[in-house]
């Protein structure tokens, strides 16, 4: 099962993240401290972190292990962020992260939308899920868009680093689609 290379939007595209996105995805997300707060890894240091994240997107294309999209703006090309859906019939989960210039628009959740959508479509996926952490009220906000449900609180879930925590708390939201027996 492979996710569609490009979906789109009314004002995103999405697309594979490529090696040359790297510079965009360090300076507009990861190597900065807010948006990667609440994020399971360390923000990057430098742009060759961001390169290999970048290797790392293109290597899950080709493996299916994963498909993580850069988020570009349709009417000018740029990269505001990146989302990625994880197919593991009969779930999917998505993760998410978008530079902070562009919090508050509306493009983490209509991303977001377009994936859980075409996830949810999908015959073999049942359930689309995801986890933020409790305090990341923009993040459950955007799940909640895209129509996942809380369902629970997850204790020792995920770590993350600028947090310090190992293994912290998740809030675990999830869109189910009815079994037909």
């Amino acid at each position: 099962m492979r996710a569609p290379e490009n979906l789109n939007t009314d004002r995103l595209h999405l697309r594979p993240i490529t090696r040359s996105d790297a510079e965009d995805i360090f300076h507009l997300y990861a190597g900065k401290a807010l948006p990667t707060h609440f994020m399971p890894f360390k923000t990057h240091g430098d742009v060759s972190e961001s390169r290999a994240f970048a290797m790392r997107c293109q290597d899950c294309w080709r493996s299916g292990a994963a498909f993580p999209w850069a988020v570009t703006e349709r009417a000018t090309g740029r990269v505001l962020g990146n989302v990625e859906l994880k197919l593991s019939p009969p779930q999917a989960s998505i993760g998410y992260i978008f530079g902070e210039a562009f919090w508050g628009q509306g493009f983490a959740s209509e991303a977001a939308c377009a994936v859980v959508e075409w996830a949810i479509a999908q015959p073999e996926i049942y359930r689309v899920w995801a986890t933020c952490h409790p305090d990341n009220l923009g993040s459950a906000a955007v799940l909640r868009k895209a129509g996942l449900d809380h369902e629970a609180t997850l204790a020792n879930w995920e770590a993350r680093p600028q947090l310090g925590e190992v293994a912290g708390p998740s809030h675990m939201y999830a869109r189910i689609k009815p079994t037909t027996a």
